[in-house]
């Protein structure tokens, strides 16, 4: 398996910020941001670690990231960074949280890595080339019928995301009780890539929350679109990632 320069970069950088997160785990004290969302230590550290290791092998790609925002460079290629995917998770010892890092040319990802350090399974992608864990091809699951599904979920927490949440939690909860919010989505979305759930959507999200798993799940044989059927790109505001056999039945139950 050749991999991109990009690619090992990417590799090398999760690794190391996984090892901040776990250096850090059960140590930080959490900060709230100005939208009442959590933030640590920790956070901070991995995105700069990464912003480090991204800019020094490739100077002209710009890139964004949850804590430190927007850098605007001359090329056509994005890297977005979420350095701590499951924060909330993270701080109350919960060890279900990764290092998400995606690249991204002419709106949408072209490669992707996602790191979860708690049990080293590290998932990456790059377009045409299949999707991997550990080395090791994945693929989605075969499961057809949605009532033996195991599907998850995220979205913002600004009245308008919860409540249309609530409304697509009720239209799937009554067909199917295993239904399950994690807490963190790129994560979720490898889960759908490996088989270990048939889907995951999110409601209003920014780009460096699933850009690196939606390459995943698609190089692993998934279908991944907003909420209208859409293919994903860095303007989607909601995204739905499934196995591919359940998309059209979960779009309708979505869309109710």
């Amino acid at each position: 398996m050749i991999l991109s320069n990009e690619l090992k970069t990417a590799i090398e950088a999760s690794k190391k910020a996984g090892r901040i997160l776990m250096d850090l785990y059960g140590k930080v004290k959490i900060k709230y941001k100005r939208d009442g969302t959590i933030i640590t230590k920790a956070d901070e550290m991995s995105e700069k670690l990464i912003r480090k290791i991204l800019t020094n092998r490739f100077p002209d790609y710009s890139i964004i990231g949850e804590e430190f925002g927007f850098e605007e460079k001359s090329s056509e290629y994005l890297w977005a960074i979420d350095p701590l995917d499951g924060t909330t998770n993270y701080s109350i010892r919960n060890p279900f949280f990764n290092v998400s890092i995606a690249l991204l040319d002419e709106e949408k990802p072209i490669l992707g890595v996602v790191y979860y350090p708690f049990q080293d399974e590290l998932f990456f992608a790059e377009i045409g080339k299949g999707a991997y864990l550990n080395n090791k091809r994945i693929y989605v699951s075969g499961e057809d019928k949605f009532e033996n599904a195991v599907l998850t979920f995220c979205h913002r927490s600004d009245p308008e995301s919860v409540e249309r949440m609530a409304k697509i939690f009720r239209e799937f909860k009554m067909r199917n009780p295993k239904v399950r919010q994690i807490g963190a989505a790129a994560l979720e979305m490898c889960y759908v890539a490996c088989a270990r759930v048939e889907s995951f959507l999110m409601i209003n999200l920014n780009i460096w929350d699933v850009a690196a798993g939606a390459i995943i799940v698609k190089e692993a044989g998934g279908r991944v679109t907003d909420f209208d059927g859409n293919e994903f790109d860095i303007n989607s505001k909601d995204i739905l990632a499934s196995n591919g056999l359940l998309h059209n039945e979960l779009l309708r139950l979505i869309n109710l």
